[in-house]
């Protein structure tokens, strides 16, 4: 007989560390995989503007207070009207975006703020989003919002 001391192999709990350290890291690298490609794009900026514009337009309405669209060239955020001034927004849906590096947003001519009307009546925009070629419009009507790809020239 051999004594117990002499016993060679794995236990039970030692195999089940074993397959959980494996099960980490193979989850690890399978989240890993396609992030370089998970960068932002002109097209889900242009969604993403899109879909906090028409939600912010619908408070709007719901709400019945004015809130209004503010911008620059690297980004944007919603504002409320407290009586005297525009008040930037610091909740999560009214918070400043900084649009990703290279992708620009152009308004034009127009100045800050984009009034979104109480009544559904809110000045119409086109709002441009642009990284090199990659071209996409926000189509705000007043009432609604609707991104739409530029066809390359």
């Amino acid at each position: 007989m051999q004594p117990r001391g002499a016993e060679s192999g794995m236990t039970l709990v030692e195999m089940l560390a074993v397959l959980a350290i494996i099960a980490v890291a193979a989850g690890a690298t399978v989240l890993g995989i396609g992030a370089a490609t998970r960068a932002p794009s002109v097209e889900s900026e242009a969604r993403r503007l899109s879909s906090r514009l028409q939600s912010v337009a619908d408070e709007a309405m719901v709400s019945d207070r004015p809130l209004a669209l503010t911008w620059d060239e690297k980004g944007y955020a919603f504002a409320s009207w407290d009586g005297r001034d525009w008040q930037a927004g610091e909740d999560e849906g009214h918070a400043r975006h900084r649009l990703p590096a290279g992708i620009r947003l152009d308004m034009g001519r127009r100045r800050p703020p984009l009034l979104l009307g109480v009544d559904g009546t809110g000045v119409p925009a086109t709002i441009g989003l642009r990284a090199g070629a990659d071209r996409w419009l926000v189509v705000y009507d007043g009432l609604s919002a609707s991104p739409i790809p530029v066809p390359a020239a």
